[in-house]
């Protein structure tokens, strides 16, 4: 009988193989989520509210259901001709959000939900994002509270291809003809293809290069390849005043990530996405280390508090720190998105 002993042990434990290691998975992604929370909150003596990051963690960090798929951006599957005029307008009063001057060369006129921002330069504005079609134009007239010409816009740059950031190029274009449009090739190339709304697709412009500055007057913003939440989306790096201090700021181009986007699968299979996302994730976070970046401008302003920051910045004292500055607050928040892919990589059963 002893002979049979060592086959039956290798037969056990090879049938309880796959059980085991679908276990060390879920512990392993749940060390990750651990560590993602232990980031949510600020800590030290300087420690606000508006530097929490919940809605980040429990947008990036929840738990996939057994079975699901990333989320589609846009349709997941084309539109027939016509059927654009079924995409109506969201209701002004439900995306409406005040302009806000965030420091003195930095302007918010984006919605609720989605981020566009302006960059005040020596010699005119850099746009960043367009928003949706519908709200660009609304959007570029909100430049004049604060005495700006939306005709001075001289560059926009769009991190990623999604509808919330890059629909609205043609309608400025309409409105500023001279603007030049800076886009990575990947993403020019999935609009030039893109098969979901029937609109009319913009024209190629500047294709965005990794580590390439974008110089206007005193102002230069640097670009980075981080794909992940677009197959080839952006992230930025920029200079941001405040009296006589200067600091530096970072927009991470993508928080979420697609296997589908406008009805194309952008990725081969779900691990290459997170893996790609998260070695952006990663390279980006020494980026900002290596720079010293102290704010995050997000592309979602719910990500970052972005308008609980901005009501204290209405409240602010003089001698007050600046509500949007906190190296603290730069480095969980990058924790929270590495943490997160890690453990959705987990999850997906990579390593």
């Amino acid at each position: 009988m002893k002979r049979y002993c060592v086959p039956l042990l290798l037969t056990v434990l090879l049938a309880a193989w796959p059980a085991m290691d679908a276990r060390g998975q879920a512990e392993t992604a749940q060390a990750h989520v651990a560590a993602a929370k232990a980031a949510v909150s600020p800590t030290g003596a300087s420690a606000q509210p508006w530097h929490a990051f919940d809605s980040a963690f429990n947008q990036m960090c929840a738990e996939p259901k057994p079975g699901a798929q990333p989320p589609a951006v846009g349709h997941d599957v084309p539109l027939e001709p016509g059927e654009a005029a079924k995409l109506t307008p969201t209701p002004r009063e439900k995306w409406y959000a005040p302009p806000a001057k965030v420091f003195d060369n930095l302007y918010y006129i984006g919605t609720k939900t989605e981020s566009t921002w302006a960059l005040t330069t020596s010699d005119g504005i850099i746009l960043i994002n367009t928003n949706f079609d519908w709200v660009t134009p609304q959007l570029l007239d909100e430049l004049h509270t604060f005495n700006l010409d939306p005709a001075n816009i001289k560059y926009a740059v769009i991190v990623r291809s999604h509808s919330d950031q890059s629909w609205g190029i043609n309608a400025l274009k309409k409105a500023v003809p001279s603007v030049r449009v800076i886009m990575s090739q990947g993403d020019w190339d999935f609009l030039a293809n893109d098969n979901s709304p029937a609109r009319v697709k913009p024209v190629k412009d500047m294709v965005a290069k990794d580590g390439q500055k974008v110089t206007l007057g005193d102002t230069t913003v640097t670009l980075y390849s981080t794909p992940g939440a677009s197959a080839a989306n952006l992230s930025i790096v920029f200079p941001v005043q405040d009296g006589g201090q200067r600091h530096l700021a970072a927009m991470i181009g993508g928080t979420t990530m697609n296997l589908v986007q406008g009805g194309v699968q952008v990725f081969p299979d779900t691990q290459t996405m997170i893996k790609t996302y998260l070695a952006s994730a990663k390279r980006f976070k020494e980026i900002e280390d290596k720079a010293g970046v102290d704010t995050i401008v997000s592309i979602h302003g719910a990500l970052d508090n972005m308008f609980a920051k901005i009501d204290a910045l209405h409240a602010r004292k003089p001698g007050d720190p600046h509500p949007f500055v906190s190296k603290d607050a730069v480095n969980r928040f990058s924790t929270i998105v590495i943490e997160c892919a890690e453990a959705k990589l987990a999850w997906a059963g990579g390593k």
